[in-house]
Formats: structure tokens, C-alpha cells, sequence
């Protein structure tokens, strides 16, 4: 679990007051490592912290599991896990029961800094894993911020990396890294990881699901394996796989034209990579990346003023957005 999302969880400390137990308690309950250990508790429940019986450690456990969640770097973090597992030894699957629960109910926040806590205990505990995933893909899903859904997306990749490592035979794993490598556009991991998911998963929904998917995900694969080539430079190998798709609707996808005129160009063949990176360009016009290209092209078939208009965009494009 990266602090990446600390930030988008903060403003909840805000609710909490800090108190600390009293001495004599401390003594009683043989509780020295929480001596001088300030206590969360929501503001609007200290009333109920006296009862007839005395202090209602309800209240503080649940401050304690939110803060972990909140803030797993907290200052007193490492003493409220050990506070929360000396009270409860059973206490992690409590907590990942109350986070189902907060999730069902798509109280999706509370739900997932109920995890985060889960996963400062037992950062390897698979039922919190795999639950602080799926709350994370919800939470990224519904959101129209991109800075958000990266943050999200990014926590939900790592914690399916972590739990490929830590629980190689949980075959969901597999399932859902395909969707990650699938949204990024890395079509053969996508692969890679779904084949993994049949080879490990008995008969599910998700199973037939799977083989449908991949049974259309051919193409997509092969031309990424020589977009690759392309990149790493095999350019004659990429341009031979990519050139089986010039003729194809694969051809509405600018990629692809992209990288033909980029293989095109480093092996001097200037007026192919011309017609390809024209098409490019008028599918991504915001793109320096693929005017770049067309300068390089240009300059090949010494057509310096539209080499210099590429030249000019980049600069434009580039230019910093002044608010």
C-alpha cells in the first residue's frame, strides 16, 4: 500500500479529538506500551466515552482503526495495531468484515479506509487485499478526475502485484490484472495474465467471460508485439507485423499509423512515413510525439518548410498552459 492516497483521505482526521488513558488503567490493564499514547475518538462521541461501566473502548477502537486507514504513517500507527491485536487477537477479521460490509452498502470511503487499516496490521492478509482492491477499481470507476482515477488505478495495480506475489495460487488476481494490463493497452500481459486465470480457475462466469474476450484480443496482441520491435528497434521486424493491419479497420486505431511512419522513417523510406504519420497527426493533433516524426520525415524528403510548421506546433504544443 503506496501513500499515494493518504492525500485524498485527510480531511477526515479533522473529526477526531485525542485523549489519553489514565494512569491508574494503564497500570490495571497492563498496558504500559500505551502509556503517553494519544487515543482517537470522533469528536461527537466523547460524550459517550463515561457510561455506568465506565470507559466504552468502542469508541476508541473505532477511532484507532480509522487513523490507521486515514494515515497508515501516523505518528502512533504501530502502537494502535498493537493496542488493536492485545484487545482482539481476532481483530484483522473484524475489520475486514466491517470494510464488506461499509462496501456493500457502497459507503465506498469509509470502505476503504477501513482496508487501509486492515492492511497497516497485515499488509499480506489476502481477504484485505483482494476487498481494497475491488473498493479502489469502484472507487476509480465512478470518478471523473483524471488525476484521481490515476492515483487509483496505479494503488489497484500494486496491490494486484502484491497479491500475485504473496498468494501465487488465488486465481481472481489473475483475472483482474487483466483488466489492468487491458485498460493500459498492454495487450499481451493481458494475455499472459488471463491465460494464468483459466490455467488456475475452476468453473465460473468469469471463466467463459475470459475465453470470449481473448478469442478477440489476437490482433490487438500481435500488433503491439511489433510495435515493440519498433520501438526497440527491430524496425524491419515491427514494420512486418504492423503492415499486415495497414489495409484493416486496425487502421482507425492512430497508434498504428504512428508507429508505421516511425519505422518507416528510421529506415529512410520518407514518403511511406509521410502518408502514415498524415494520418496520425489528423487523428491526434495534439500529439509532439507524432510531429516530431513528421518533421524527421519532411527533412528525409528535404521539404524544409513543413518540416519548419512541425517544428513550430511542437513548440506550441509544448508550451507551459498559464493559468
Amino acid at each position: 500500500m503506496n501513500d499515494r492516497l493518504n492525500r485524498y483521505f485527510s480531511g477526515y482526521a479533522e473529526d477526531y479529538a485525542f485523549l489519553e488513558l489514565m494512569p491508574d488503567y494503564v497500570k490495571k490493564e497492563r498496558l504500559d506500551f500505551m502509556r503517553g499514547v494519544p487515543l482517537p475518538v470522533k469528536s461527537k462521541y466523547v460524550i459517550g466515552l463515561a457510561g455506568e461501566q465506565g470507559i466504552d473502548f468502542k469508541y476508541f477502537t473505532m477511532g484507532m482503526i480509522n487513523m490507521l486507514g486515514i494515515d497508515p504513517d501516523f505518528e502512533y500507527a504501530s502502537k494502535y495495531a498493537m493496542f488493536l491485536k492485545y484487545i482482539n487477537p481476532q481483530i484483522q477479521k473484524v475489520i475486514v468484515d466491517v470494510g464488506v460490509g461499509l462496501a456493500q452498502t457502497s459507503h465506498l470511503d469509509d470502505a476503504c479506509i477501513t482496508f487501509r487499516a486492515a492492511l497497516r496490521i497485515d499488509p499480506d492478509d489476502l481477504d484485505a487485499l483482494y476487498n481494497y482492491m475491488l473498493v479502489c477499481r469502484e472507487m476509480y470507476q465512478k470518478s471523473d478526475d483524471n488525476s484521481y482515477i490515476a492515483d487509483f488505478k496505479q494503488e489497484v495495480l500494486e496491490t494486484l502485484l502484491h497479491m500475485k506475489d504473496v498468494h501465487p495460487d488465488f486465481p481472481k488476481t489473475y483475472y483482474y490484472l487483466g483488466f489492468a494490463y487491458l485498460n493500459a493497452g498492454q495487450y499481451a500481459m493481458c494475455e499472459r495474465e488471463w491465460r494464468e486465470f483459466l490455467s488456475r480457475s475452476g468453473p465460473c462466469p468469469e471463466k467463459s467471460e475470459v475465453e470470449n474476450r481473448l478469442e478477440g484480443m489476437e490482433d490487438a496482441v500481435l500488433i503491439e508485439r511489433a510495435y515493440r520491435d519498433v520501438i526497440s528497434g527491430n524496425w524491419e521486424q515491427g514494420l512486418r507485423g504492423l503492415e499486415n493491419y495497414k489495409e484493416t479497420e486496425m487502421m482507425e486505431w492512430w497508434p498504428l499509423s504512428y508507429y508505421l511512419g516511425v519505422g518507416y522513417n528510421r529506415l529512410e523510406r520518407f514518403e511511406e512515413a509521410l502518408e502514415m504519420l498524415k494520418i496520425a497527426v489528423r487523428k491526434n493533433p495534439s500529439s509532439p510525439e507524432i510531429c516530431a516524426e513528421l518533421v524527421i520525415a519532411n527533412q528525409g524528403l528535404g521539404d524544409e518548410v513543413n518540416a519548419e510548421k512541425y517544428r513550430r506546433k511542437i513548440e506550441i504544443l509544448n508550451r507551459p498552459v498559464e493559468h
